[in-house]
């Protein structure tokens, strides 16, 4: 009884306060009714253990919020999650507190035990969901990288693969011969080192050792990734002078790049995956692009869906930011397994025949390596000192205060959008659709407006914050701007205007849209008048929805977040930056910004705030790579 009175004496705050506290820290309540769930599943306990099982699910749940998949118990990790705890009890209750109260080892098991709601170890503790997730995703890497080369192998001599349509380099025909040989190869390197040029490799080789295009899967995280992906490796493929039959086969039969999810074929209602380890996928070989954004469960489902003789290329940028889900599993990958990775580390834009990526790249080299002196480099972030000053080409810095930033994108608007070759007319024409062809003219005239949005677009590392800085303050300033060009919403109630960028923000299978497609606002012809619609882009042309049936699950998306951002390239980006210190304002957010800008790269903010986001890392609490390497 003594023990128990020990344990209670200590307050835990007011549950009632909790959902504020949730609030506060930016999150919804229901965050809380999933951490009452799981306090619910061990049987028996009394009503001051609960409310301690609820507050350990909260800092787990929090946790994978922030794309951790285990809570770190120790160190610095463990003092932050201390002090996370403070919030919610408002007192110095520690955490071991919560987790060594007897009555409550019911519902923490360590890593070999039956399943428990968490897994608990010395140093760390994790829903059962996620470590046991990391432990298949391991399992099965491990199973593919002491396996055997599978199939014929290529000779040391490629021959033309390797030198056309353009001719690659050492560590790049490296990488072809690994892909194509090896049943799980992983391939790392940053903008402009010939990613897509590997691929293209591979899949000629592929075709040459017998595959049919059809044994071939082309993935992305993301539509707008694999529509990038699809589209570059078609423009690399039309390029070569010379092509064989295999080549021939190859471009009239390239596997459209698709979701992993559509790969996987998401089941929506029964939230898994019709492939799966006793439904394999049919493809012999899986290319994977921008899987720094693949997140833990979406990878562990793609690995244990492969057919055990398959291959499997994962690409993408190790230093990037890690994926928006828990895990940073293409980043665990690399630094685990050595021996199945291949990194590319020259650079194909750095040519001084092109100076604007060249600045580019040697800022974006300087932020992934967290060096701010070398930002001052030549030819690398040159300081801009008015908003007169901005150039809008290669690396620049100013630092502008809210109201320079208002006059900044008003400039901006004018100039990367609206005067844009033929935005203007596109804006402003009505367009039609009869279900089988477009009117003369709508689809040039599509093709207009997207090529407009795609050129620029500006990002933020914050999505909601008061104030402009954030993506939703500059969506609603350039809406606001752009309104006063445009003669207003035909449907007054939607208050969207005719060649406004939006975001799908939730999944609609039934339409076909998915989290993260881009489309733009138009006016269209319908069957009872002319109303707002939006435009998408696909891989057969264009497609067009109306806009109210849709409208809940679209904002407006003149601005970006870095992370949706990521699988998209432009030839300009402008990185607006927090005016006060930020945790989301990383070296990572600062790196994969800048690449994915092509020749000009605007960062609006202070030298201070730039400078501090640099000292910042994006660090995840992951338990892949301990996995992978010793199994703990």
């Amino acid at each position: 009884m003594a023990e128990r009175t020990a344990h209670t004496v200590r307050p835990l705050g007011d549950p009632k306060a909790w959902r504020e506290t949730l609030v506060r820290l930016g999150h919804g309540p229901e965050l809380l009714t999933l951490a009452e769930t799981f306090a619910g599943i061990p049987p028996g306990l009394d009503g001051h253990d609960r409310e301690a099982l609820i507050l350990v699910a909260l800092l787990v749940l929090l946790s994978t919020q922030d794309g951790h998949t285990r809570l770190p118990l120790t160190g610095a990790g463990g003092e932050e999650v201390q002090a996370r705890l403070a919030l919610f009890t408002g007192a110095e209750v520690a955490l071991s507190d919560l987790l060594d109260r007897p009555s409550l080892a019911v519902a923490f098991g360590a890593p070999e035990a039956p399943v428990r709601p968490f897994v608990r170890a010395q140093a760390w503790l994790a829903s059962a969901r996620l470590q046991a997730a990391e432990t298949r995703l391991a399992a099965a890497i491990r199973a593919r990288t002491v396996a055997d080369p599978v199939g014929e192998t290529l000779q040391a001599d490629l021959g033309n693969l390797l030198d056309a349509p353009v001719l690659l380099s050492g560590e790049q025909r490296q990488a072809v011969r690994q892909a194509i040989r090896a049943p799980f190869t992983l391939l790392t390197g940053g903008p402009g080192t010939g990613k897509t040029s590997i691929v293209v490799a591979i899949l000629r080789a592929a075709v040459r050792l017998g595959f049919e295009p059809a044994e071939i899967a082309l993935a992305a995280p993301t539509g707008k990734a694999a529509q990038r992906m699809g589209e570059s490796i078609r423009s690399t493929l039309g390029r070569i002078a010379s092509p064989s039959e295999e080549d021939r086969l190859l471009l009239e039969n390239l596997p459209e790049p698709q979701t992993l999810h559509r790969l996987l074929a998401f089941l929506p209602f029964r939230q898994t995956f019709r492939h799966h380890r006793n439904n394999p996928l049919p493809q012999r070989l899986v290319v994977v692009d921008e899987s720094s954004m693949v997140g833990l469960e979406l990878m562990e489902g793609l690995a244990g869906a492969l057919d055990p003789q398959a291959r499997l290329v994962l690409l993408g940028d190790a230093e990037q930011l890690p994926s928006v889900e828990a895990g940073a599993v293409f980043r665990d990958l690399v630094d685990a397994l050595p021996e199945a990775t291949l990194r590319l580390t020259h650079s194909y834009r750095m040519d001084a025949a092109h100076p604007d990526g060249r600045s580019v790249l040697l800022a974006a080299q300087a932020l992934r390596a967290g060096d701010a002196t070398a930002l001052d480099a030549e030819s690398a972030l040159a300081t801009r000192l008015s908003i007169a000053d901005i150039q809008g080409r290669g690396a620049e810095h100013a630092d502008l205060d809210d109201a320079s930033l208002r006059v900044f994108l008003r400039a901006y608007l004018e100039g990367e959008i609206l005067n844009q070759p033929g935005f203007r007319e596109a804006s402003d024409r009505t367009y039609h659709h009869d279900g089988s062809a477009w009117a003369p003219g709508d689809e040039a005239a599509l093709e207009a407006l997207f090529r407009a949005h795609e050129h620029a677009k500006i990002l933020s590392p914050l999505r909601e914050t008061p104030g402009l800085r954030s993506v939703a303050g500059l969506n609603q300033r350039l809406h606001h701007l752009v309104g006063r060009e445009a003669a207003g919403a035909l449907d007054h109630d939607l208050a969207v205007y005719a060649g406004e960028p939006v975001m799908v923000t939730l999944n609609d299978y039934r339409r076909g849209l998915f989290n993260g497609d881009q489309g733009i606002v138009v006016k269209a012809r319908q069957e009872d008048g002319i109303h707002q619609a939006v435009a998408f882009r696909t891989s057969s042309g264009f497609r067009l929805l109306p806009y109210r049936p849709i409208q809940p699950q679209l904002e407006l998306a003149w601005a970006l977040t870095v992370h949706k951002a990521q699988g998209s390239e432009f030839d300009r980006v402008v990185l607006v930056l927090p005016s006060e210190d930020s945790p989301l304002l990383t070296r990572e957010v600062l790196y994969t910004a800048l690449t994915r800008a092509r020749t000009g790269a605007t960062i609006l903010g202070t030298r201070e705030a730039l400078e501090t986001g640099i000292r910042q890392t994006s660090l995840r609490f992951t338990g892949l790579g301990p996995v992978l390497r010793n199994g703990a």
